[in-house]
């Protein structure tokens, strides 16, 4: 019996372990032909650096390979905004990250630019890595659309320094910690 009991305990983990697995992942979708894959990797590559040459040059980096991720639409997406997780929950949509070399200069994200694409390739958001961005794109026309170019300014990355705050007789009072811009 206590070897029943056993196996039992090990079916029931492996099932919990396994559904937060899958809760964490269901919104990955996964492209199993690699041939596929591969162009349609090229495809968003290609769209992705047309879409920023034209309205934010100054975030195009060649730096490192983009990153693609492929996901599906949760009410819960953390990288979508709240009324577009909403209307679409369930499609499939594509992100382009643009990575760059955090040595040399500094945004307020971990890309210099992101572009989503909706599967049928359309383009709804972009977002450059100081934080500005284009929202609704795929709702645009044509001549607003060709109005829009973000302006670039590079920021060269800061350091932390320490404070020390003293007194009258040289005591230390309170040290403070600070980001200073690298000018």
């Amino acid at each position: 019996m206590k070897k029943f009991e056993f196996i039992l305990l090990v079916v029931f983990c492996l099932l919990g372990i396994n559904n937060m697995a899958y809760t964490q992942e269901q919104d990955t979708v996964v492209i199993k032909d690699s041939i596929t894959k591969m162009k349609l990797d090229n495809k968003l590559i290609k769209l992705t650096k047309q879409v920023v040459l034209k309205h934010g040059p100054g975030y195009y980096r060649e730096y490192k390979e983009p990153v693609i991720k492929y996901r599906r639409v949760k009410k819960t997406s953390r990288d979508l905004h709240p009324s577009i997780s909403k209307k679409n929950e369930g499609r499939v949509y594509y992100t382009v990250e643009y990575p760059y070399n955090m040595e040399e200069e500094i945004f307020y994200s971990e890309y210099s630019v992101k572009v989503y694409f909706w599967e049928d390739l359309t383009i709804f958001d972009i977002f450059f890595g100081d934080g500005r961005g284009i929202q609704n794109y795929d709702k645009l026309s044509r001549a607003e659309k060709n109005k829009i170019v973000i302006p670039f300014k590079q920021r060269k990355p800061g350091k932390w320094v320490q404070d020390t705050i003293r007194n009258d007789k040289g005591d230390v009072i309170d040290i403070m910690n600070r980001y200073e811009d690298h000018k």
